[in-house]
């Protein structure tokens, strides 16, 4: 377990390693379609290679097996012994799925879960499918004065899976040292990137004589783009000799023993050269030499290091299974290509350029950025209030110099403001992607289960909201794609049969559209019905016939936002198309945003949710009913009118109007929100408020402005009277509630259908 490591550490590995795991479980969806792409494995392997090299230094063993299992099966399949299919890609999302519980038991403090051997096992025998005749090639190390190696039990249980990736690093570092030895201008920044690599690995161990081999190396390399290029070779000689040390150090650790390493000589001759000190003639290195010679130009005894390290490398296959320790030792001369892109070079840059990455941003705790949110609306509540003043003054006929600098201060306080806020909002912004993709796996799970062959295609990930509002997309997002696989994409029979390709496509998209962000989920399945949604809206009294008839195929299709609505012939345990759609608009609606439905028969359905950037501060427009400021958000606004009285007519009991070509219908402000009648006013303005595609009129009794508010949530010791969904400061020091547009058009729907 990972006792005796503090918080800190905890957290930085499960926020780090989720996010490894999130970009795995959507790459290995991907990889089931392209189980060659050399790209695509390299990068899964390199996620669980270094979940695992985390897990291991924190000693969580259970989740370090798992791990390698699944490790051990990608590692066959980058060597093009095997390839992944169907039932190999089940083992590793399975395998995923363990590690994700096991990270939760992690952040919860408890023991974890032993992996399902059966699993284990199963990724182990897939990987064996590729490694076993390369590694029975491989020849054995050669034996050196050693002692054994003593480890703490911790260290014990996972030194099995640290020699391997000592081995694979060590040969890496030697064929890239190698490669400059024989051109002296090629960069030596991915031997640093390995040799950092390697020090992180082997730190749990405690293994000194390699951490120590490893630095001088990094020491030499980086000092190597400093010195004057007739030195810079004997700067190189001196790695291949530290590189041949380093690769006893691995050879011995594969046997469990330790060997001495004598590299202080060499640490001296390496230093002097950086320090552009003059060299005896005797310490100068040929172009000739060996590394065993460039030891013993420096006076450093090399016993322990087989001949083979010595010899320059030649192209061979590499094995990296690494479920055989001994003979994982293989010298790096005889078991690699000395190609760039080696997927063990690919995870150190990786790693290396992650590194750099990090010192460019911070991790800031998400409590500091909503107090900081919370700072910036009251300093927004401040400015709104400095602009009200500046204007009174120059009303009032104050001194004119005084109520012109009042008015000016007043304008830059709000353009500072401004950017102030629009920054801190930005570090609230995430993109969709860290939401997009959970959801290729999810659609993956469906298909198999369901017998069907569905492509889930992800547009605009890149777009970005809001971390309060991603959080509320989750849930409707997931009920939303069920119900298009369960419902929406039919049978491949049903599909060749109607014409279609018989894999079904379900799109998600994202895009901008000004202060809101655009997001639709379609399928090309059988689309609504309209007589049966009809059908079943009357059944449930939703509707009469004569209002259905009267109805557009849209607003039809609405009905299925109903709560507990459903045409589904019989329960799914995936969905029902309906079941949980009142709970996806509600989810919406709570972020202030629109859900709206369009569905052709035998082509699809689309929903599309329409959600602001953020619902923190927000621009509304001040209105008045009776004595009461209200406020409205102003996206919600279309336009606002002032019908004449005899405009207003009544319809079964409800007020309307006739706005241009279409028939309008009200609601009256002081009914709606319950004011006392005596309080209330004419109301002479209708503000035309929009819900997707319907249109209401909200009669209210006057304009105010147009302000800025930042939203407050009520306190629920508050009785809430009316479509209320917050309250905000105004500019003069009051306080106004703000008005919820979504309740506001479910009260008068329940108005008219009762």
């Amino acid at each position: 377990m990972s006792a005796g490591f503090g918080a800190d550490i905890l957290n930085d590995f499960l926020t780090e390693s989720g996010e490894l795991l999130e970009s795995l479980e959507a790459d290995l969806v991907v990889l089931e379609r392209t189980p060659t792409d050399p790209d695509l494995l390299n990068r899964v392997f390199r996620s669980l290679h270094t979940i695992k090299g985390s897990a291991s230094f924190l000693n969580l063993s259970h989740l370090v097996e798992i791990a390698h299992a699944a490790e051990s099966a990608l590692n066959a399949a980058r060597g093009g012994s095997v390839t992944i299919d169907a039932n190999a890609m089940n083992l590793l999302l399975a395998a995923v799925d363990t590690i994700k519980r096991q990270m939760d038991q992690v952040r919860e403090g408890a023991t974890l879960d032993t992996p399902d051997p059966a699993l284990v096992s199963g990724l182990i025998r897939f990987g064996e499918g590729g490694g076993a005749a390369a590694e029975s090639e491989a020849p054995a190390p050669k034996a050196a004065p050693a002692n054994a190696l003593t480890l703490r039990p911790e260290q014990e249980s996972l030194v099995e899976f640290l020699v391997p990736e000592v081995t694979e690093a060590v040969e890496s570092i030697g064929r890239v040292i190698e490669g400059c030895w024989a051109d002296p201008d090629k960069p030596l920044d991915e031997v640093v990137e390995l040799c950092e690599g390697l020090v992180s690995a082997v730190a749990f161990f405690e293994l000194e004589p390699i951490i120590r081999l490893s630095r001088l190396i990094i020491e030499g390399a980086e000092g190597a783009a400093q010195v004057a290029p007739d030195r810079r070779p004997q700067v190189v000689a001196r790695l291949r000799g530290c590189a041949c040390l380093l690769r006893a150090q691995a050879e011995a650790l594969a046997r469990r023993q330790t060997t001495p390493c004598e590299s202080d000589p060499l640490a001296a001759r390496l230093r002097a050269i950086l320090a552009d000190e003059t060299l005896p003639p005797e310490a100068v290195v040929p172009p000739t030499a060996d590394a065993a010679q460039v030891l013993a130009v420096d006076g450093v005894a090399h016993a322990g290091t087989s001949p083979a390290a010595t010899e320059k490398p030649e192209p061979d296959e590499h094995n990296e299974q690494g479920t055989a320790a001994p003979t994982a030792a293989t010298p790096a001369a005889k078991t690699e290509h000395a190609k760039p892109d080696h997927p063990k070079a690919e995870h150190a840059k990786a790693e290396h350029t992650k590194s750099h990455a990090g010192e460019q941003t911070i991790r800031v705790d998400v409590e500091r950025l909503e107090t900081l949110m919370n700072l910036v609306g009251e300093l927004v509540l401040q400015k709104n209030r400095i602009g009200a003043l500046a204007r009174r003054a120059a009303a009032s006929g104050a001194a004119p110099e005084l109520a012109e600098d009042l008015v000016t201060t007043s304008g830059a306080i709000e353009r500072v403001t401004g950017d102030i806020q629009v920054a801190v909002m930005r570090t609230r912004m995430q993109p969709l992607d860290k939401l997009f993709g959970r959801y290729p796996r999810l659609v993956r799970d469906l298909s198999q289960k369901l017998g069907k062959k569905i492509e889930l295609v992800i547009e605009g990930g890149d777009t970005e909201v809001d971390r309060s509002i991603l959080e509320e997309l989750g849930d409707p997002l997931v009920h939303l794609m069920r119900n298009s696989a369960d419902h929406g994409i039919e049978t491949p029979e049903a599909r060749v049969a109607a014409g279609k390709p018989e894999v079904g496509t379900i799109r998600l998209s994202a895009a901008n559209r000004g202060s809101h962000v655009v997001v639709e989920v379609g399928d090309d399945g059988r689309g609504l019905i309209r007589e049966k949604l009809a059908t079943k809206a009357i059944e449930r009294g939703l509707a009469t016939r004569e209002e259905v008839a009267a109805m557009s195929d849209r607003e039809v299709f609405r009905f299925i936002f109903a709560a507990g609505f459903s045409t589904a012939d019989q329960v799914s345990d995936v969905s029902g198309r309906g079941v949980g759609m009142d709970v996806v608009r509600t989810n919406i609606e709570r972020t202030k945003g629109t859900i709206d439905l369009t569905s052709e028969p035998g082509k699809g359905t689309t929903v599309s949710i329409k959600i602001p950037l953020t619902v923190a501060i927000m621009p509304a427009m001040m209105i008045g009913v009776g004595e009461e400021v209200l406020a409205v958000p102003l996206d919600s606004i279309l336009e606002i009118v002032r019908p004449d009285p005899e405009q207003v007519r009544t319809v079964r009991q409800q007020p309307v109007m006739r706005l241009r070509d279409t028939v309008l219908p009200l609601v009256r402000g002081p009914e709606v929100f319950g004011l006392p009648k005596a309080r209330s006013a004419a109301s002479p303005f209708a503000v035309v408020l929009a819900s997707g595609e319907r249109r209401i009129g909200l009669m209210v009794t006057r304009l105010i402005g147009q302000q800025e508010i930042v939203v407050k949530p009520l306190s629920d010791v508050c009785e809430q009277t009316g479509p209320i969904s917050g309250a905000t400061v105004r500019e003069d020091g009051g306080v106004s509630l703000i008005v919820d547009v979504a309740e506001l058009f479910r009260r008068h729907d329940r108005k008219v259908a009762a």
